[in-house]
């Protein structure tokens, strides 16, 4: 099952398709975004 998430970072609007559910939003922000910058903690 996939599931379609929109958002907005940093003023851009996007949609990210997810695959897996267990994905958390550090994930998807630092893996699939590439925003290293966000931080766990």
């Amino acid at each position: 099952m996939t599931h379609t998430i929109s958002l907005t970072v940093n003023g851009s609007p996007g949609e990210i398709t997810l695959d897996d559910p267990r994905v958390t939003l550090l994930d998807l922000l630092r893996e699939r975004l590439g925003l290293t910058g966000a931080k766990k903690g």
